[in-house]
């Protein structure tokens, strides 16, 4: 590769370029999703639970993973948690009855915003990687290509 920096492959250091400081990322609850918006329902309540989230989470990485033979980790839960609550503010039936029939169409709509966004960041990361970890290749020098001198005029007579 001899590029500037190998992220290509997988380094033999396991936390080469990694920061030390201690990430939180278990999932929290989304119980306020809706305050001052809407009351709680059972459709809010549903559609925000973490077992909803960790749906949501395993079909985009399934998606992204028919499309591109590709394995990503999980996504930010909390641009997830933003994404979901601008959908069901746009979209949400607010129906008392078919709870599930409305989760499903509230997650179809998340995951079709998601998953065309996942894509073209991951084929965005692939193209860096790629540039990071090969040296740039100069352009090649321009060839001279001019045909001053090889061409002859023949005088002819006017009369």
């Amino acid at each position: 590769m001899n590029g500037r920096v190998d992220i290509m492959n997988k380094s033999c250091a396991p936390f080469f370029l990694s920061d030390k400081i201690p990430v939180n990322d278990k999932m929290s609850s989304y119980k306020d999703a809706l305050t001052g918006n809407w009351n709680n329902t059972i459709l809010s309540q549903t559609f925000f639970s973490k077992d909803n989230i960790i749906i949501l989470q395993n079909a985009i990485r399934k998606r992204v993973y028919n499309q591109t033979n590709k394995l990503i980790s999980n996504q930010n839960e909390d641009t997830l948690k933003i994404i979901m609550r601008s959908t069901f503010l746009q979209f949400s039936a607010n129906l008392p009855k078919n709870i599930k029939e409305q989760i499903n169409a509230l997650n179809n709509k998340v995951l079709s915003y998601c998953v065309p966004k996942v894509l073209s960041e991951l084929t965005s990361y692939i193209k860096y990687a790629k540039d990071v970890s090969t040296m740039a290749m100069p352009i090649d020098r321009p060839a001279y290509i001019s045909t001053k001198g090889t061409k002859t005029l023949e005088l002819e007579p006017w009369f």
